[in-house]
């Protein structure tokens, strides 16, 4: 009897500690500073579809944090108090009284984070990369990147962005996620050069833009360094045309 209690207790602390933890599901969202399609502020909407999906991971693009045309209201952290995820901005440039730039949100405690500033030509609208290294029970920790690369000039400075962060992650000790609005067609250049590092595993989702209805797939979510046991189990473009001019792209990957 005393060993059946013994097992049992040691599966109840395993479970509660997260090890049972099997899965990481992935979210990556630009939310176009807020605004829904109605060019009006609504983060609860955001929130919302983020809640809805129950993400470990969130990659977000186009993030106002204090500016005059977001009410000075922090969105970041506010996404962050909505959903009950630990956060990380990476500012890309100072921008009507605050900054904007990319953010991410972890359902698990932050390790490292840092920003990446992306190469961009003068007078182009700068880009960062917010990164950070989540503490994902049954990991040894996940490096997760979120992106957004140049909206012009493909054969220049989106190549180069790629090229960036491939040598980046190239050499990571860890499993490395990367999402985002990557601004490139799925058989364009910027995604081959991609390639060279990175698997496409939102490479099933369909188009994301616009999201009244999509017609373009400018939104992934990538791997690299992934244990073979790394599969995506579920794949999809959610189903919401109105809180942002993007459409939400979702993984799971069970491992």
């Amino acid at each position: 009897m005393n060993k059946v209690i013994t097992a049992a207790l040691l599966l109840l602390m395993i479970s509660s500690t997260g090890f049972s933890q099997k899965k990481i599901k992935v979210l990556s969202y630009n939310i176009h500073h807020g605004a829904n399609m109605k060019n009006v502020i609504d983060l609860p909407a955001i929130a919302a579809v983020i809640n809805a999906e129950m993400p470990d991971l969130v990659a977000l693009q186009e993030v106002d944090s204090a500016t005059g045309r977001s009410g000075k209201i922090d969105q970041l952290k506010e996404l962050a108090r909505l959903t009950g995820m630990h956060c990380y901005f990476g500012r890309s440039m100072k921008y009507d009284g605050g900054g904007y730039g990319t953010g991410i949100l972890s359902r698990y405690p932050i390790k490292e984070a840092t920003t990446l500033q992306m190469p961009v030509g003068e007078g182009k609208e700068p880009r960062a990369s917010g990164i950070i290294v989540a503490q994902i029970p049954g990991t040894k920790g996940v490096r997760f990147v979120s992106t957004h690369l140049d909206v012009e000039d493909e054969d220049t400075w989106r190549i180069q962005e790629a090229e960036l962060l491939n040598s980046q992650f190239s050499k990571s000790k860890i499993p490395v996620i990367i999402a985002g609005d990557f601004n490139a067609l799925p058989d364009s250049k910027p995604i081959a050069t991609f390639k060279k590092v990175f698997t496409d595993i939102s490479a099933d989702s369909g188009p994301s833009f616009p999201s009244e209805a999509p017609r373009i797939k400018l939104d992934y979510i990538m791997t690299a360094k992934a244990p073979a046991s790394w599969k995506a189990t579920q794949v999809k473009v959610i189903n919401e045309p109105m809180a942002s001019d993007h459409r939400p792209v979702y993984v799971e990957i069970s491992f």
